[in-house]
């Protein structure tokens, strides 16, 4: 279970034909090593040798489960006529019927997928779990069959996040350069290769230009269940290791861990380790922001108990997706209209949708009618996820809506008696150019141009060359520690995140509270407990321990907003961010409260005890 010890050559196969890839080639011999990758630039040895100082930290990280409400649960009906529809709780539709059709050798067109209310999900849902083996026993049975898992099998079986061993080293001078960033990422991908490792080596230094830079990252089969993606995948354990190495170096420069931070921050134009460029972002902003604020400056408030307390930063980055989102957008007979998306609605999609084919169109959104459509009544649509949703789908409303004006003024140019080109619309209403007594608002001028029947419909899809909108978040997190237990509380926590152009601030508060929550609970108390024979011991929500409301202070939001360089709108992704900084802020807010610098996820009380209470440390 042990990523480390699986790859040792002396380790028993989980594949016996496994080779693992790498830049150089192939193994020449079968281990439990999937693939080698690699990133970087500059000489990191030359760097560390014109470092004042150098820092290296290992880092040991748990797997851990998405946590969501609603198991897995579908239900499918394979017809006498070789159809198959599938009802389905899944992140999309229209990669569970490609799935399906390459699983059991069926054309897609002869499946039909509909997407049902989802309670949660967090990317677990992308990949198809139950669905093919309803499928197998509906068409034996020639029954509609239905599975759903109990919750010991959802732990047990589906897909947690990655548990892994990560080497950080870091070198910077006394003027406060980073100019060494080295890193060893070690991923479990549990019974088969494709853990997301990728995404460490990708997030881990993302945030920072080090002069020079080196990433291997090694996908590594485990005794345990297939990983699954979890909200950031791969981003949270890389960013815990990188952000508490960099803090410990700051500090022994003598360097304000902050001023550190904005000093060698990734800006617009600059690169990663895999040479991706970024685009227009705000890290330097967001971090003078916080530098600034009211929480990272007030004073910590001090224990009932008389317990150590301290307070700790930490920020991430995420690439965000793209893919292709696809939508409809129609004008009733009543001036109404209708949006159909082929996006699952994992977390409101169908309000922030309305909101922006009601501002494309110019009216309001109590008059825009969302609905998800099944497979055969929208274009293809990817996953709900990779943070891509609200900004792709977006763009392909905005190219609906403006089509649909388009289409009316077409139309209204007949009733106005001029060309169309002496159409304008503006504030909700068409009026032939100079005669602004010509006035018709959307609603009338809708109602006027259908009631012969005439449609007014337009389907398009974003551009899938979009460029990436990165997204990025920080946390403020104040603690105090029990010396007798070793028991962390978090007394205060406040998350910042630029998200581009806000849709919906309830919404966007709601994303970044959630995601907050859970990256606290992956750095104080969840985890896969194994006996020594590879046995789950805790697969209930009873012994799982995802922390409660009585777990938690308050969570503070903060809302940035630097518009995204392309994309309607400017809108950046906005689900994934929230869960990367919590357990790097919170590990150094214990080391700041507690002089220990915690090395392991999550910090139990039992852990954090033991490191107050280690001499050697």
């Amino acid at each position: 279970t042990d990523p480390i010890e699986a790859m040792s050559p002396d380790a028993p196969l989980l594949h016996e034909g496994l080779i693992a890839t790498s830049l150089s080639g192939s193994a020449d011999k079968p281990s439990n090593i999937a693939g080698h990758m690699e990133g970087g630039k500059g000489d990191v040895e030359k760097g560390f040798a014109e470092s004042d100082v150098v820092v290296e930290r290992t880092y040991r990280t748990s797997l851990v489960h998405q946590g969501y409400l609603e198991p897995e649960a579908e239900t499918v009906f394979w017809q006498a006529d070789g159809k198959i529809e599938v009802w389905a709780n899944s992140q999309g539709s229209f990669p569970l019927r490609q799935n399906m059709s390459n699983l059991l050798g069926v054309d897609v067109s002869k499946i039909k997928v509909t997407p049902l209310e989802v309670g949660g999900a967090f990317g677990a849902k992308n990949t198809p779990r139950v669905t093919p083996v309803a499928a197998i026993l509906s068409r034996k049975s020639g029954k509609p069959v239905k599975i759903v898992l109990t919750r010991e099998e959802v732990l047990k079986a589906t897909g947690p996040a990655s548990g892994a061993v990560i080497t950080v080293k870091m070198g910077g001078t006394k003027d406060g350069v980073l100019k060494a960033a080295q890193a060893r990422l070690v991923f479990g991908a549990g019974g088969f290769p494709g853990s997301p490792v990728l995404r460490g080596m990708q997030t881990i230094f993302a945030c920072y230009q080090p002069e020079n830079s080196k990433v291997d990252a090694y996908d590594v089969v485990t005794n345990a269940p297939r990983v699954a993606a979890y909200r950031a995948p791969g981003a949270t354990v890389a960013t815990f290791s990188a952000e508490s190495t960099l803090d410990d170096l700051a500090r022994e420069l003598g360097y304000d861990p902050m001023d550190f931070r904005i000093k060698n921050a990734s800006k617009e134009g600059d690169s990663n380790v895999d040479d991706d460029v970024y685009t227009r972002i705000g890290i330097v902003e967001m971090l003078e922001t916080v530098k600034a604020s009211d929480e990272y400056n007030r004073p910590i408030k001090k224990s009932e108990n008389g317990w150590p307390v301290g307070r700790g930063v930490g920020i991430g980055w995420w690439p965000c997706g793209i893919e292709i989102s696809s939508a409809r957008v129609m004008v009733n007979h009543d001036g109404g209209v209708d949006v159909a998306t082929g996006a699952v609605d994992l977390h409101g999609i169908r309000t922030g949708t309305a909101q922006v084919a009601a501002e494309t169109l110019g009216i309001d959104p109590e008059e825009v009618h969302v609905h998800t459509a099944d497979t055969e009544g929208i274009p293809y649509t990817g996953n709900a996820a990779g943070s891509r949703i609200t900004r792709s789908l977006s763009q392909a409303v905005f190219k609906a809506g403006s089509s649909v004006i388009d289409q009316m003024k077409e139309k209204m140019a007949v009733r106005f008696g001029v060309d169309t080109e002496f159409v304008e619309y503006e504030d909700g209403h068409f009026f032939a150019r100079d005669n602004q007594d010509s006035k018709v608002s959307f609603k009338e001028a809708g109602s006027a141009v259908t009631k012969n029947g005439s449609n007014v419909v337009a389907t398009a899809s974003n551009d899938p060359g979009m460029r990436p909108a990165n997204g990025y978040a920080m946390a403020v997190a104040d603690v105090e520690v029990d010396p007798d237990t070793g028991k962390v509380q978090l007394t205060d926590f406040t998350l910042f995140q630029d998200v581009g152009t806000c849709v919906n601030p309830t919404q966007v508060e709601n994303q970044m509270q959630g995601g907050a929550v859970q990256g606290i609970g992956w750095a104080l108390s969840e985890e896969y407990v194994y006996d020594d024979q590879g046995q789950m011991r805790n697969a209930s929500f009873l012994d799982y321990r995802m922390p409660t409301a009585f777990d938690l202070p308050m969570i503070g939001t903060v809302i940035l907003e630097k518009p995204a360089d392309d994309g309607a709108f400017g809108i950046r992704g906005v689900g994934e961010p929230p869960i990367i900084p919590p357990p790097a802020a919170i590990a150094n807010a214990i080391r700041d409260a507690a002089g220990v610098r915690m090395g392991r996820l999550p910090m139990s009380p039992e852990r954090v005890f033991e490191a107050m209470n280690d001499s050697s440390l």
